[in-house]
């Protein structure tokens, strides 16, 4: 009820302010229109018949018919009665001569007149421009003058005077049409902005639903169908900043679980050492030994130090390439090589558990051959996944690794003779910590191969178990060829 309330709100304030801008605008229109209508109508009412008295006077001087330096004491009305004709709308005219004689027409007596100046006319009316003043029984009036000069000597002035009123009742129909359509204009506008408001408001509505689920970490886009207006931008990137916070919201998840059962194990794995070492420093502490048997315990404790601090290094290790944005600048390599270098290591390493290491080697093929990744972490993915093989093969067994040349790139596999990993095991065999049940008396902490999957991401160069069993298991390793990437 709420978003519905906020919703006609604003539909109403919109559609209220497109209505004032409208009658705002008629209002303008129509005081524009009013203030050129009585322009016009000024100019044509008043100036045009003062135009035509003033032409006609010239006339009549020209023709000779009036001499304006000596007036006839009498019918000099008559002489001018050319204004009766040009007066209408109320217009009223009258010349006045240089002895403030003044001839006009009389429409009560209906006959031309003469006497001193009357309204609505004053003395000063000559100067240029027009005058609006007000005039007692007449009202608003425009006022306006021109002289006209006799060649023979003496001059007259024309004055002309047009009640504003006349002007208003001719505009009054007008101005109510324009009123009318003002308010239709506005009742128009209000409707049709009422509507158009609420189009624009529901999607709006529904972003605003949409982010109060935000709130709730549920990132379901606005159900606005999209369209192809600035709308429809801003809910496109509404729902692309959903999907993103949708993944951020599952990536801190994942963290949160990773970082628990990282704890989880890292308390687990150093639990059982520590307490080992604690034991033997009490038993030595308290005398409990004898002479003889402190360098057999010593060797003991330095032992599970060792296990301790390889522990801690491959940890390191982890949290190096588990860190954002890390990378590893990676050049042209020879594969051969660097299965050369580690074999050496894992044949010596095979002979004290007893075991024996096979290295299988194809003819050199330098174009194959020619691997893009970095020497020292490809040897050190190389090495754990060899140590790996022969530690878990049974001794006098063999453990090894085959390089093979595939039509899609060079393919290195590493196979041990061991117990093989349990079916339910195989999808967990590259966590950390994760030894399976059948292989917890093997020495190790079980960082190994979580380290090996790490280095191959980084590497660009997966790593797969192809096959395990009671024979054994088969790693593949997939680096990519220099010529391919």
């Amino acid at each position: 009820m709420n978003r519905a309330g906020k919703g006609s709100r604003l539909a109403r304030q919109i559609a209220g302010r497109a209505g004032l801008q409208m009658a705002a605008l008629n209002l303008a229109l129509f005081v524009l229109f009013g203030a050129v209508y009585l322009a016009q109508g000024v100019r044509l009412q008043l100036l045009g018949p003062l135009e035509q008295a003033r032409d006609r006077l010239v006339r009549k001087l020209e023709d000779g018919e009036l001499a304006l330096a000596a007036p006839p004491a009498q019918g000099l009305p008559e002489e001018l009665r050319f204004l009766r004709t040009l007066e209408r709308d109320g217009l009223d005219l009258t010349v006045v001569l240089e002895n403030d004689r003044a001839v006009w027409y009389d429409e009560q007596a209906d006959e031309m007149t003469e006497g001193a100046l009357a309204a609505p006319f004053v003395p000063g009316d000559e100067a240029p421009g027009i005058r609006l003043r007000t005039v007692p029984g007449h009202g608003w009036m425009a006022v306006a003058g021109a002289r006209v000069e006799d060649p023979a000597g003496g001059s007259a002035l024309v004055l002309a005077a047009l009640p504003l009123r006349t002007l208003g009742s001719a505009l009054q129909p007008m101005l109510a049409m324009l009123a009318l359509s003002t308010l239709a204009a506005v009742l128009l506008t209000h409707g049709l902005s009422r509507r158009l408001s609420r189009q624009l408001v529901r999607p709006l509505q529904a972003m605003e639903q949409a982010l109060a689920r935000w709130r709730g970490e549920q990132y379901d886009p606005p159900e606005a169908a999209p369209t192809a207006d600035e709308l429809g931008e801003l809910r496109n990137a509404m729902e692309q900043t959903a999907r993103q916070l949708e993944q951020a919201r599952d990536r801190r998840k994942k963290e949160d679980e990773d970082r628990r059962v990282f704890f989880a194990d890292i308390s687990h794995e150093l639990k059982t050492p520590l307490a080992v070492l604690r034991a033997q420093a009490e038993l030595m502490r308290d005398g409990m030994l004898e002479a003889a048997e402190v360098p057999a315990q010593a060797e003991g404790m330095l032992t599970e130090l060792e296990q301790l601090q390889t522990v801690v290094q491959d940890l390191l290790t982890l949290a190096r390439m588990q860190a954002p944005g890390y990378t590893l600048e990676r050049q042209v390599c020879s594969l051969r090589a660097i299965l050369l270098d580690a074999g050496r290591s894992l044949t010596q390493l095979a002979r004290k558990q007893g075991v024996r290491f096979v290295l299988e080697l194809p003819d050199p093929d330098p174009l194959q051959d020619r691997v893009l990744t970095h020497y020292d972490r490809m040897r050190q993915l190389v090495m754990i996944l060899g140590e790996n093989g022969v530690k878990y093969t049974r001794p006098g067994g063999q453990a090894g690794m085959r390089l093979e040349y595939a039509p899609d790139g060079p393919v290195v596999l590493v196979w041990d003779q061991g117990t093989g990993i349990p079916a339910e095991e195989q999808g967990r065999v590259f966590d950390r910590f994760y030894r399976g049940v059948n292989r917890t008396a093997t020495a190790g902490e079980g960082l190994g191969l979580a380290i090996a999957r790490q280095l191959s991401q980084a590497l660009c160069a997966p790593l797969r178990l192809e096959r395990t069993g009671p024979e054994g298991s088969l790693f593949s390793l997939h680096p990519p060829a220099a010529g391919r990437s």
